[in-house]
């Protein structure tokens, strides 16, 4: 029988708060969320698949602001 490995350097491994992507979703431990935003979060799961599909082409068409 063979003992489950253990890693080394677990400081090393350990999630880190500052190794966030470029444009990462923000929440309460990390900054604010747009009471906006917040809204359409909360609502989501319950919008009709019509609706979703409108918020999600019209947030494509609006393109990236670089």
């Amino acid at each position: 029988m063979s003992l489950p490995a253990t890693p080394e350097n677990t400081e090393e491994n350990a999630h880190s708060r500052d190794g966030t992507a470029p444009g990462a979703a923000v929440d309460a431990e990390n900054g604010p969320i747009d009471v906006d935003l917040q809204v359409i979060i909360q609502r989501w799961p319950d919008l009709p698949e019509a609706v979703k599909t409108g918020i999600l082409a019209m947030v494509h068409a609006a393109g990236t602001a670089d």
